[in-house]
This record gives structure tokens, sequence and C-alpha cells, in this order.
């Protein structure tokens, strides 16, 4: 059994997912889900709620019970002896339970690591494992897996109709707790201006009449600062979408230009077009201790994030 433990946004547990998932398949087993992360965080923000019952895979929730037995509990004095005692009543269950070594495994970096794929069955992951080299192996079928459980509502779909009637390219702006959580606004930042203008020239070579859609947690402010060249349309949620909805319609563009969001990231890799172009900043991170290297895999562009 692997089970994954998972936390944040959509694209944060997507990534948690996908490496599960492609170790599970690695060791021939079964990935089951921690979901305590949001019982004990209700005070985050609303997009930090458990997320991926919208994709078309088979959700396997994790006991305590399993949690505690696959990554371990740390005994106290009393209760290691109490297990003893168990052991010698013959209460194996209990026993067991208490007394068998786990295997929780933490990332010692943010880089993608080999040892990754040596982590045995069973194993409890417990990191964010944002790079495609923790699942590559896994890639088709996770592809399988990140299809969308529910149709579109009418307002979608008439919009995803428009982005293939034409060439198109989806433009992302990450604003929200980048800006309101200090720690995200000293560690990730929200990108400067500069890198969209680069990535609007860079977007409008590979495909001059494309249509930008601009999609963002705050559209307003966006659309009151930035005035992009050619066709273009500020996506506006007339009527209450699924943040998945923004995932489906992003994915659909022929190009893309990705803020420094897992929410956008996903979007460019579920995106099927073979000759699409995708940008993204360099550095990922603005002043993070994280080696962010492997976030953006190789065929992508790199494009500074500050003018």
């Amino acid at each position: 059994m692997i089970i994954t433990w998972l936390s944040g946004g959509l694209g944060n547990q997507m990534f948690q997912y996908a490496a599960g998932l492609a170790l599970a398949e690695r060791r021939r087993t079964t990935l089951k889900l921690d979901v305590s992360w949001f019982r004990e965080d209700p005070g985050l923000e609303a997009h930090n709620r458990y997320a991926l019952s919208c994709f078309n895979l088979t959700e396997q929730f994790a006991t305590q019970e399993e949690i505690e037995r696959v990554r371990g509990v740390r005994l106290t004095r009393t209760e290691r002896w109490s297990v003893a005692v168990a052991g010698a009543l013959r209460l194996q269950h209990y026993a067991r339970r208490h007394a068998e070594p786990g295997n929780w495994h933490q990332p010692p970096t943010f880089a993608f690591y080999p040892q990754f794929l040596e982590q045995p069955d069973p194993t409890y992951l417990n990191g964010m494992f944002q790079s495609e080299k923790f699942f590559a192996g896994a890639a088709d079928l996770l592809r399988l897996h990140f299809t969308f459980r529910y149709p579109p509502t009418p307002e979608v779909a008439a919009l995803a109709d428009r982005i293939r009637s034409g060439p198109s390219a989806a433009v992302h702006f990450r604003r929200g707790d980048y800006g309101r959580n200090a720690t995200f606004a000293k560690e990730i930042g929200v990108l400067d201006l500069a890198y969209y203008q680069r990535a609007v020239r860079l977007l409008r070579e590979r495909s001059p009449g494309a249509t930008l859609y601009i999609f963002s947690d705050d559209i307003e402010a966006v659309a009151r600062e930035f005035t992009p060249s050619g066709p273009h349309e500020f996506v506006r949620c007339v009527k209450p979408w699924h943040a998945y909805d923004k995932i489906r319609l992003m994915s659909l563009c022929d190009h893309l230009a990705v803020a420094n969001s897992t929410f956008s990231w996903w979007a460019a890799w579920l995106n099927a077009a073979p000759a699409k172009l995708i940008v993204a900043p360099e550095p990922w991170f603005d002043q993070s201790k994280h080696d962010a290297s492997d976030v953006v895999p190789a065929g992508w562009i790199r494009l500074p994030r500050q003018g």
C-alpha cells in the first residue's frame, strides 16, 4: 500500500496524487489518500480543500489505522510496554498495529531524486513532488486519471467551443493568496508584468492571429493592469464555476503562458496539442530556499520573471 498525504489547492494535490500513483504502479500495489490535513487546517483559503473528486480516478481514502501502520507510530515508554504485553497475551491485532516499523518518507530535496523510485511497499509519502520526473513512468495512465468526471456547464462548453474554433493561447495570472499571504508573497511572489509582456510576444510570434484567453483568480485587477496587443478575452465567471473548469479551458488552448502556479502548470501538462508552446517563469520561486530546478519540464520555454 502507498499512502500519499494531500495538502494545498487542486494543483498541489494533483502532484501528490501523481507521485503516489507512479510509486503504487511501480510496486504493483494500492494507492490510498490521506486527507486529514483538510480537517486540521480549516482556516486556510477556500481553494485549500480536497478537490480530486472532479477527475476520473478511483478514490480510496486511508483509515487512521492504515496511516498509523504504514507511517509508523512514535510510542512512549508506557505504550511500548503495552505492546509487549499485548504480544504476550496474543492480542496480535493490537501488537501488529503498534509494533510494526513504518516507512514515513519525506523528500530530502524539492527537486527530483532517483531514490524516490526505490521506496518500498508500504510507504507513506509526505511531500510536494513538484516535477514530472516523479511520475514519468505513469504519465499515460495519469492522463486518463486526470480526465474530467463531470460535463461542463453550458457557459463553460460555449467558451470551450470558442477556444477550439480558432488559434488560441491561455495566459494565467496567479494573484490571491500570493499577495495576501506574507510568506507566499515573499517566497513565491507575484510575477512582474514584464514577464507577461515577453510571454505574449513569444505567443504572437508562434501564432500571430491567436486569441489570448486570460485567466486569473483576480481577473478584474488584471484587466485594469494588463492590455495585450491583438485579440484577447478576459475570462470572467458570469455564473459560479468550479475551479477545475479553468484547468479544463486552459488545457484546450493551442499554447499557454503559465504563472508560477501548479494550477496552470497542470493545464499546460494536460494540453494535448502536438506543437504547443508553453512559456514558464524563471526562477519559479522568488526567494524560496527550495530547489525548483525540476519544476519546469525540459520542453517548456523559460522567461525571466522580472523586468
